[in-house]
């Protein structure tokens, strides 16, 4: 976009903040909402600006908090979370609490968590902890979680909640299952990297091939006891799942898994790696 067409779409703005006087003006969210998807990144970064800055009355800044979270922009967490640590309004502040619900992910709840541990005023504690509830209710992925990381303290649970993720997670979210492929709990670091495998897109290869030359080192050594070969050949199959989707990546992990290979005999983890090889070896060859 032009630099005199981002110029125009940031006077507009400036003129239509400096003019709203009605605090419940939705004519003027609509307007503004409408020239911030027009503008893009610069006008957010400008209203982003507005929010957290003094120099607008509090009425209009509840307007822009307001439209903030009907837009949920990534540019207007910080700011929203800024506004709910240090606003000088309450009013203002639990309409940022408010706004930053409607995001309706694990970021929003991550700050909403935060600011409930942090902050001291208490009436602000209620609504904050409304809006948690509310994004926990409205996201399936958020509301299920815990039952994930019950691990291996209830594994029915765990299995069914495994089951559900496999079929209904995005790639986003599954991208936020890296930070458990180091839980203590085994059974959940295994399971995050089946939801990855299954669920994960080109941006979690590392962590994929980064978890699977280590588990894998570690399984081959228990790989005679019944648990370990277990665990080995659910490894195995989690890779192939994820290799089958982006082929692009198994150059890269071939030699490992050909090392693993030659180390395998004619055990059942030997063919699964075998039927791996094959799998995507036919699809190089069909490319």
């Amino acid at each position: 976009m032009a630099l005199a067409t981002i110029d125009s779409y940031l006077e507009q703005i400036d003129e239509l903040v400096s003019q709203v006087v009605d605090p419940d003006d939705r004519g003027f969210r609509l307007h503004l909402e409408s020239l911030v998807k027009k503008g893009g990144r610069d006008t957010e970064n400008a209203i982003a600006h507005y929010i957290t800055g003094t120099y607008v009355s509090v009425p209009t800044r509840i307007n822009l908090v307001r439209m903030a979270g009907y837009i949920r922009s990534s540019a207007f967490l910080v700011p929203l979370n800024t506004v709910i640590e240090l606003g000088e309004d309450i009013l203002l502040r639990e309409e940022a609490i408010n706004s930053i619900a409607k995001f309706n992910d694990r970021r929003a709840l991550d700050i909403l968590d935060r600011a409930l541990m942090k902050s001291k005023n208490k009436p602000l504690h209620e609504p904050i902890a409304q809006a948690i509830t509310r994004i926990k209710k409205n996201n399936p992925f958020l509301a299920m979680l815990p039952r994930f990381l019950h691990g291996s303290k209830n594994l029915e649970l765990f299995q069914i909640t495994m089951k559900i993720f496999k079929k209904i997670l995005g790639p986003a979210d599954a991208k936020s299952f890296i930070s458990y492929l180091h839980h203590g709990d085994q059974v959940v670091a295994e399971g995050a990297f089946e939801i990855l495998c299954f669920r994960g897109d080109a941006a979690v290869f590392f962590f994929i091939a980064e978890f699977f030359r280590e588990q894998s080192r570690l399984l081959v050594r228990e790989a005679e006891r019944q648990a370990g070969n277990a665990r080995l050949l659910a490894l195995i199959a989690s890779l192939h799942e994820y290799l089958k989707r982006q082929p692009e990546f198994f150059p890269q992990l071939r030699p490992d898994i050909v090392a693993m290979r030659s180390r395998a005999g004619d055990s059942g983890w030997g063919k699964r790696l075998t039927a791996l090889m094959a799998d995507m070896e036919k699809n190089e060859g069909g490319r």
